[in-house]
This record gives C-alpha cells, structure tokens and sequence, in this order.
C-alpha cells in the first residue's frame, strides 16, 4: 500500500514567520498541504475504527503513517497473499478528494478454466459452470480479470456488420466490404478458399478456442443448466474428497461475500473521463494466445485515447463532504471488504492452472 500526496504549484514565498502554541487548533505548519494532511490523519483514524490498527513506530509524516497502517494490515494475510492477483492498493489525497486506487502491474497470471469446468460438469451437470459463473462476476465488483469476453470485445469492430457468428455470415460481410455482392445460395467453395486466405478471426475458429461454449465470448445464451448456491452446497456436501471440492467450497464463499457487496470500487466516470487499464489476471478457456492478443489491441487503444490510466478501481471521497468523517469511515469500510474480496478470488483462481507458455503476459 502506497501513499501519494498531490501537491499543488503555490506563491513564492516572501519570508517566514513562526507562531507561538497559543491555541491546539491553530496548525504548527502554514502551507498548502495542511488540509491534505488533516485529511489523512482522519482517515487513519477512520481506519483504525475498522480494524485496521495503527502502525508503532517512529514516523516523520502523516503519509508514512498512513502507507505503514495500510501495509500491515496487508501484511497481516498469509505469506503469499494478493501474490496471484497483481495490483497495488495506493491512497491519493488532493485538496478536493482522497482516493484509495488499484494500481495496475506489468506481469499477470493466466488462469485456464476448462481442467477444472470440465471436471466439475462431469461430476454433476451445471456445477463448473457455477464456479465459472462467480469468477466471471468478479470485475462488476472492481476486481477486474481479463476474461475471454476481451476477444468479442476486439472483434466488434471486425464482425459489427454481420448479423450471426457464423463462418457463411462472416464471408458474406467480407464479400460486402469488397463491394461485390454476395450470391443468394451458398457461397462457392472456391470463394469460401479464397477468403479464408484472405482474412481471420473466422467465427468457427474462435468458437474453436472456448470449445464451443460460446457465452464465454458473449456470443449466444448462457449454458442451460448452472447450479444455484444450495445446490452446489448439497453436491460439496455428498463429495468432501472430490479433487476439486476446495474451488466448489472457495467459490460459494466469494458467491456469498459478492451477494453481499457493495459496488463501492468500480471506477466511476462522474467527474472525469479518464479510461483505465490493467487487471488482477487473465483468465482464460484453455490456451490464452487470443486472449492476450485481444487485451494488446484493448490497451493499445486505451493509450493512443490519451486519458487513459494504469489503475481498474478506485474509491473515493470529496474533502469538502459535510459528513466527511462518516465519508472517511465507509471508505475505510469498503478498502477493507474489498481486500477481503482480493484475497478470496485469489484463493479461487489458485485452484485453477497457469498457463505456462513462452508468451510475454
């Protein structure tokens, strides 16, 4: 956990002047950062009625206070922890907000669903795609993963003009951006020949790379039989010893912390427009070649925008709010909940294969 002070350009200074301890109130330090350091003294102790102890110690300022708190509270999880998962929680004060953000990593695992999906379906119809379906939902709580959604995502802008994810719809769209006309039988093989040479991402082979499961694209109609909570429970119940019993029973829990989660670290666009960039981790079907190069193109685009930042959540606080310690209380609240979100998900996706490929991630 870091702690960054935004400072601000002031007036040459003409002199100085020291005034004597008349009054508590009357601050020892006269400059523009006085009100950001108040504001991070109240959060600390907002934190601290959280459960987040104050750090012992030595310290010159606030901000390391701060950084030091939020690091021992980190500290405080198993060794190893939010290891899986790259991020990096990082609290921003300015005079008009205090921010804690999730600042984006270079390196990230790739997690491969299908060992354990299919092993769970095999067991009991609709199990995997329960486990599947509470990792998938971890980004609309702030804990973005680069999903394989990324590779429909990238195709839009190649397949927006074709009516179904179909290989004779796709060349049919190809024909048209040709300006030729397409035939209204079937499409003579060798023309189908001479536009597979010609383009990729046919439909077919993407469909290839989830094996046909076409809702992890956002293509098509969630599976048919997705086991709800009880039932999982009642199959984790009757299979204690099953090999994959610990991401059935890692699964219900982040389910049930996310049941009760508040949406308080997605980024929001209110008073800015700035995009963001970066994930705890891609997650993908089996082979995450396509994912990644999706996600390329995805922060390729992110950064060319110009108002792009390396960071995925953030949650914040406005210094000037009438109710600013109660503001400062819930943003403590919800920094906590949000690691303990972390560090579940993390626990989940340890139960899943890494990719180990050349590729650079």
């Amino acid at each position: 956990m870091s702690t960054i002070e935004a400072h601000t350009l002031g007036p040459v200074s003409l002199g100085c002047f020291c005034l004597p301890a008349i009054d508590a109130d009357i601050p020892t330090a006269l400059d523009e950062g006085a009100k950001r350091r108040e504001i991070l003294s109240r959060f600390a102790v907002a934190a601290a009625a959280e459960g987040v102890k104050l750090p012992a110690g030595d310290f010159r300022s606030i901000e390391q206070v701060v950084q030091a708190q939020w690091q021992q509270y980190v500290n405080s999880y198993a060794d190893g922890t939010f290891g899986g998962l790259a991020g990096l929680p990082a609290v921003e004060v300015t005079d008009e907000k205090l921010t804690v953000v999730i600042e984006s990593r270079s390196t990230l695992n790739a997690y491969q669903l299908k060992p354990v999906v299919e092993a769970l379906e095999k067991s009991q119809a609709g199990l995997g795609w329960f486990v599947e379906a509470v990792i998938s939902s971890a980004s609309y709580f702030g804990h973005e993963l680069y999903t394989m959604g990324f590779v429909a995502y990238m195709l839009d802008n190649l397949h927006w003009n074709v009516d179904e994810h179909t290989d004779d719809a796709y060349a049919r769209a190809m024909l048209m951006e040709e300006g030729s006309e397409p035939p209204e039988g079937p499409i003579p093989p060798e023309t189908m020949d001479r536009l597979r040479q010609d383009y990729n991402y046919w439909p077919s082979t993407v469909l290839a790379e989830v094996d046909g499961h076409g809702h992890l694209l956002s293509w098509g109609r969630k599976p048919k039989t997705t086991l709800k909570p009880a039932q999982a429970r009642r199959w984790l119940a009757h299979h204690p010893r099953h090999k994959h019993a610990k991401a059935v029973n890692l699964a219900l829990q982040v389910q049930a912390m996310f049941s009760r989660a508040k949406r308080d670290f997605t980024w929001c666009f209110e008073d800015d427009d700035i995009e963001t960039i970066g994930a705890l981790a891609f997650v993908a079907w089996d082979s995450p070649r396509l994912l990644f190069e999706a996600v390329n193109h995805h922060e390729e685009c992110q950064y060319q925008g110009g108002q792009a930042v390396e960071a995925f959540a953030r949650c914040q606080v406005k210094t000037n709010s009438e109710t600013i310690d109660a503001d400062l209380r819930h943003l403590a609240r919800a920094t906590v909940n949000y690691m303990r979100r972390w560090a579940l998900l993390e626990a989940l996706l340890s139960q899943f294969p890494t990719w180990e490929g050349d590729d650079d991630v």
